[in-house]
């Protein structure tokens, strides 16, 4: 073995190209080209002496020496990034690195905004993958294979870090623009003589909250469906007579553009019992979560960035 010619880079992609199957993969979550995965393989295999990785129909399998080898290249990378978070000068615009981050629907525009206004203007060389969110993905978060995500405060796993960048204000009722619920006085009894649709990520409620506000006053509301998207959601709206609520002001921007919807605040009292039943744990708002597998600057600069666009983001959508 050639151990002196070893280095954190190929260490980096040994680890990357292991996790994924595929070398292009490899390469956009390093930042680096698809010939610099395949050099860097070539000269591993020089290094171990082995072929490394076997390519078959569904990608790239580790042989027996690569098993025994992933064990330590870890070791090794932690204490690279432990050198790297201690005494390096981290430097934005110096800075590669991929980043995934999963989203709310209602997010993922904003966390686009944040990503072009705030991030790359500093760091052109980061990469991103931002998709919206459609389960728990809770474990992909602690394990490290996603970075970062972006919900409301419906989450109770201890092993999560958060931080808040909004605290919900305002709460509005969503509808078909001719709907009675605009000229008629708000009230729990008004709204339940409407089936509610609901916009619903990955269901962190067994009851939707105004069909719970209803059943705690002796009303009854159904259910019209449950939907992930906002734009299905708002296509959905405009030919029925249901409604749905929401809390999210880059919700509220999206339904400006959309002539045959509108919105309308529900009152402060039920403002106020909403917000009571959702802060049981903590305060009702907008998070953003992430595990602690990845402590490196570019990581926790990133996070800081994030925290910090979309408060402002979320700022600028409710002055509007």
């Amino acid at each position: 073995m050639k151990m002196d010619n070893l280095n954190y880079t190929q260490l980096k992609v040994l680890l990357s190209v292991y996790k994924h199957g595929q070398g292009n993969l490899a390469a956009t979550e390093l930042g680096i080209s698809n010939c610099t995965v395949s050099r860097t393989l070539n000269s591993l295999r020089d290094v171990f002496m082995d072929s490394l990785f076997i390519r078959k129909s569904n990608g790239l399998i580790p042989t027996k020496k690569t098993e025994e080898l992933i064990p330590h290249a870890k070791l090794l990378v932690e204490q690279y990034q432990l050198l790297e978070r201690k005494h390096s000068i981290f430097s934005p615009s110096q800075s590669g690195g991929h980043f995934v981050i999963r989203a709310y629907d209602e997010f993922v525009y904003a966390v686009h905004n944040v990503i072009d206004d705030y991030i790359l203007p500093e760091a052109p060389n980061l990469r991103f993958d931002v998709r919206a969110l459609s389960h728990d993905c809770s474990q992909e978060v602690i394990s490290g294979d996603i970075d970062f995500v972006v919900v409301y405060e419906g989450f109770d796993d201890n092993r999560l870090n958060y931080e808040i960048f909004s605290e919900t204000g305002d709460i509005y009722i969503l509808a078909n623009k001719e709907h009675p619920v605009f000229s008629e006085f708000m009230s729990l009894e008004l709204l339940a003589n409407y089936s509610l649709l609901e916009i619903d990520n990955y269901n962190d409620l067994i009851c939707p909250l105004l069909v719970n506000l209803c059943r705690d006053s002796g009303l009854q509301m159904d259910v019209a469906g449950y939907t992930d998207s906002v734009a299905t959601a708002m296509q959905l709206l405009a030919k029925s007579n249901s409604i749905t609520l929401s809390c999210n002001q880059f919700t509220r921007n999206f339904v400006d553009m959309i002539p045959a919807i509108s919105y309308r605040r529900l009152p402060d009292e039920m403002i106020k019992t909403i917000k009571e039943i959702r802060s049981e744990h903590r305060a009702v708002g907008n998070y953003i979560l992430y595990g602690n597998i990845n402590n490196s600057p570019a990581f926790n600069w990133v996070k800081s960035k994030l925290v910090y666009g979309l408060e402002r983001e979320w700022r600028l959508a409710t002055a509007k």
